[in-house]
């Protein structure tokens, strides 16, 4: 009797921690990430591939904090998931982006980065990561 007591007590602690281990449907969802980290991922893909110098780092820097901080009003984060803007507004953003890298970077590198910046978007459902 002692053997059953101590076995269902066993498999109840289990089945507890089993329980807790899920995520807690808390409406939060994950958080994305900070500028900061996304910043640190613009210079390791695009930044260091493109072998740019300090000066055109720095600069490149200051383009996309601009554009994240702006991204990061239009996106609805209250819905959960987070509602994306509409696609007109972010391709307005981008070119504004672009237009002031371009005048950081040479002409023959702007190609490549163009490249490179697709890299750097996140993934979207139905359309993963290639």
């Amino acid at each position: 009797m002692r053997s059953i007591i101590v076995i269902t007590s066993l498999f109840t602690v289990l089945f507890a921690g089993f329980c807790f281990a899920q995520p807690q449907a808390d409406g939060k969802g994950r958080k994305p990430p900070t500028i900061e980290e996304r910043l640190k991922m613009v210079n390791e893909k695009i930044c260091q591939p493109l072998q740019l110098d300090k000066n055109q780092t720095a600069k490149i820097s200051v383009v996309y904090k601009e554009f994240f901080t702006e991204m990061d009003k239009l996106i609805d984060f209250k819905s959960n998931p987070p509602r994306m803007p509409e696609k007109p507004k972010v391709e307005a953003l981008a070119k504004i982006r672009d237009s002031k890298v371009k005048k950081v970077i040479p002409e023959n590198v702007f190609v490549k980065y163009l490249e490179l910046e697709k890299s750097t978007r996140p993934p979207h459902e139905g359309n993963p990561p290639k």
